[in-house]
């Protein structure tokens, strides 16, 4: 690579390598020295890492703070992706703690804990919560200044979910609570990762020392570490106490925010300041080698106001390019371009008309017949299938076409709506009855239909609930009606489990009463939507648990069509997803699957619709 232009930049040298991404040293037009960032060849193909490298541009986009790394530019070149950033000339802070002898001068280390403090309020209040602070991501300049980088998994948001996979958390650094999928993730998350950064600053050492994964894991949910002061006998009283309030286990215990913790570690003082470079001077050029990083500040005098000025608004251009590439969900490389004046051309086959886009970051748009907002998922190939019973069997990759499907389950406002427009009968309307789960028996219940779905309880004040007690057929005629269809099982599947195929919607972690109505935790349906941390990748709500979703596909079993499968040509059941408000976590999981005659009617059936453009 050296040598070799991305963009309006030549590579020098690398700085470093990983899984899904190339870190190099490049020089500017101007000469400047910056460092680029760019995806490997074979993460081109993973919408989720792509998805993540936007998402981290986004970020930095939005952030200019003296000890935070910043991004310069980012735009496609040919068939990938650069993230142009400042070059920072120094040591990462996990080099120099491993080199040190002895402790760190306190008044550096102290320098170094404020300027980051500080650095991560200003992130907060930005609405960002950093997620993998550890010393390999604070970097330290030839001026002893600290500089916060890689922001991959950071989170635009003041709590986030849990959606880094366990593989990346970094566990020496890692907060009880990351390992607990229902408890809150925020500000006080970061703290405690900081905390533990500090207390490593300042003892000389961690507090857990072991290097086996599990035990460290029992140390942070169990074991209370000891005060640091106890390895460093001069550290001021108050800063240890600080350092031990930042860890305690309960979030509640913590600092509310980085401003009290910093509050808590007291001002600092210009004698402070002048020792503390004068000792990042000894430090920085005697034993330590400097490195290079990933993320850097250039070595430059400050640019004159009217550079600056260009700067700022070169910075604002790309943060909104950014933000309009993830609010539409682009991810495919051919889908965008930034034309030579910094605007944005988006290809029109996929740009979707008044959409808006959603928690996970895809287009949805209000569906003009029935009222649904209706999620865009990009074409792609997902897993589907499972090897935990011979009817999900086998797991393979399949591939499917771009398609809109509805976020939330039809619900019996919508579905009245149709009835009234259609005078449309029911299968359970025309029998007079309909099946109803009677403790552990099924009985058909006289009198039960979607007006009454367990035929003795009327469905008044519950026009937001999904519609339940309706057929195959019903739900076929609901959606002709729409001008959508049923979703086939692939769709259905790919909507829930995302192209990794992850067990449930919300990951591969055990459904609980927040993620899903089942179980009969509750004992009858929800309203639609209310299960927020059970959304899928897609933003797509209620994949699992509060009433099983009709599909378009014939049952059959056995291997699929590896492009855009639609199940057997004939048969005598259709398949039916995502349990229901009765059954346990096993039918919650997205391969799960049954079948059904089509004029089978439920209380626990209901539906969802799909079509491939809006109408």
């Amino acid at each position: 690579m050296e040598g070799k232009k991305i963009g309006d930049y030549e590579i020098v040298s690398s700085l470093g390598k990983g899984g899904f991404g190339s870190v190099w040293k490049a020089t500017s037009p101007t000469g400047a020295i910056v460092a680029m960032k760019v995806l490997n060849p074979q993460a081109l193909e993973n919408e989720k890492v792509v998805k993540k490298f936007f998402h981290e541009a986004m970020i930095l986009a939005k952030l200019d703070h003296p000890n935070i790394t910043k991004l310069l530019e980012f735009f496609p070149d040919g068939n990938n992706y650069s993230i142009v950033m400042d070059y920072v000339e120094g040591v990462e802070l996990k080099k120099l703690l491993q080199q040190q002898k002895d402790l760190l001068p306190f008044n550096f280390a102290f320098k170094i804990a404020k300027q980051t403090l500080d650095a991560f309020q200003y992130a907060h209040e930005n609405g960002i919560l950093h997620r993998d602070i550890k010393p390999g991501n604070i970097m330290i300049d030839h001026q002893g200044n600290a500089k916060i980088m890689d922001f991959g998994i950071a989170k635009m948001s003041s709590t986030a979910s849990h959606d880094t996979a366990a593989s990346m958390l970094s566990i020496h650094y890692t907060a009880p609570e990351r390992f607990d999928k229902s408890r809150v993730v925020d500000v006080r998350t970061d703290i405690y990762s900081l905390g533990l950064v500090f207390y490593e600053m300042f003892a000389g050492r961690r507090p857990y020392t072991s290097n086996d994964t599990s035990q460290v894991m029992f140390f942070h949910l169990n074991e209370i570490p000891v005060p640091p002061m106890k390895y460093a006998p001069s550290l001021p009283k108050h800063i240890s106490q600080a350092i031990s309030k930042s860890l305690e286990k309960d979030p509640a215990n913590r600092f509310k925010d980085f401003r009290q913790f910093s509050n808590a570690f007291g001002p600092g003082s210009e004698t402070i300041s002048a020792e503390a470079d004068a000792e990042a001077t000894m430090i920085l050029d005697g034993d330590v080698t400097l490195v290079e990083s990933s993320a850097r500040e250039r070595p430059s005098a400050a640019p004159a106001p009217e550079e600056a000025k260009k700067s700022k608004t070169k910075l604002i251009a790309i943060a909104a390019a950014v933000i309009v590439l993830l609010t539409a969900g682009y991810f495919g490389l051919s889908k965008f371009v930034f034309n030579k004046s910094g605007g944005v051309v988006i290809d029109s086959s996929v740009k979707i008309e008044n959409a808006q886009v959603n928690a996970k970051g895809f287009q949805e748009v209000k569906h003009p017949k029935d009222g649904s907002l209706m999620v865009f998922i990009p074409e792609g190939k997902f897993k589907m299938g499972s090897d935990t019973y011979d009817a999900e069997k086998p797991v393979q990759d399949v591939s499917l076409g771009k398609y809109f499907i509805d976020k939330n389950l039809v619900t019996n406002a919508q579905f009245k709506k149709f009835m009234e427009e259609t005078k449309y009968v029911t299968d359970a309307e025309k029998e007079r009855a309909g099946m109803v789960r009677i403790g552990q028996r099924w009985k058909k219940v006289e009198g039960a239909s979607w007006k009454m779905p367990d035929g003795m309880t009327a469905i008044e004040g519950k026009d937001d609930h999904p519609v339940s007690q309706v057929s195959y057929n019903d739900a076929l005629n609901y959606c002709k009606w729409a001008n959508k269809h049923l979703p086939t099982e692939a769709q259905w599947e790919k909507g829930a489990r995302g192209p990794d195929g992850s067990e449930y919607p919300w990951g591969n972690t055990e459904p609980n009463d927040t993620t899903a109505n089942f179980d009969n935790l509750i004992g009858s349906t929800s309203k639609a939507g209310s299960y927020e941390k059970g959304q899928s990748l897609y933003g797509l709500l209620d994949m699992a648990g509060n009433v099983y979703q009709w599909c378009k596909d014939w049952y059959g079993t056995g291997p699929r069509a590896e492009s855009d499968p639609a199940g057997p040509e004939s048969g005598t059941e259709r398949v039916i997803k995502g349990g229901s408000f009765t059954e346990s976590r096993e039918s919650l999981r997205s391969a799960n699957r049954d079948r059904y005659e089509p004029g089978y009617s439920s209380f626990l059936f209901g539906f969802r619709c799909a079509c491939e453009e809006i109408k």
